[in-house]
């Protein structure tokens, strides 16, 4: 499970944050192009965050 400290996000927005810490384990390879995500619920969960951070910051990436 990704696991992030959301104590380290300074100013950033919640979802700002998570979306730059899974966008950089993407590009340095820590997670693969075909390796699949974490449910929005069991992410949010585990992170203790709202379900809608974790669904904004997945539609970031998916946009991008």
């Amino acid at each position: 499970m990704l696991t992030y400290s959301m104590e380290n996000r300074g100013s950033l927005p919640l979802y700002a944050y998570l979306y730059r810490c899974i966008r950089n384990d993407i590009l340095s390879g820590k997670l693969h192009a075909d390796e699949r995500l974490p449910s929005k619920r069991q992410l949010a969960e585990h992170l203790q965050l709202s379900v809608i951070t974790v669904e904004n910051t997945y539609q970031q990436l998916e946009a991008e």
